[in-house]
């Protein structure tokens, strides 16, 4: 049986890739502008994980059309 609390540290990175794919949506449909910076609520050491996860997402989320013009550089 698992221990009480064990899976905590995979619920916490879970919700800020979810996080980051949210940000990364709403800058798509361009109802949020693009985020600089590590929002408040995620801890600190969760900062990278945030940042890797948005651009993964930002880059998801681009149009096929300028995915592929990037590839052609």
């Amino acid at each position: 049986m698992a221990k009480m609390g064990e899976n905590v540290p995979k619920i916490i990175d879970k919700a800020v890739d979810f996080m980051a794919s949210s940000q990364a949506f709403m800058e798509y449909l361009k109802k949020s502008p693009p985020l600089n910076h590590i929002p408040e609520h995620i801890p600190e050491e969760k900062g990278p994980l945030f940042r890797e996860r948005l651009e993964y997402y930002r880059d998801l989320y681009k149009p096929a059309c300028e995915r592929e013009s990037e590839n052609q550089d």
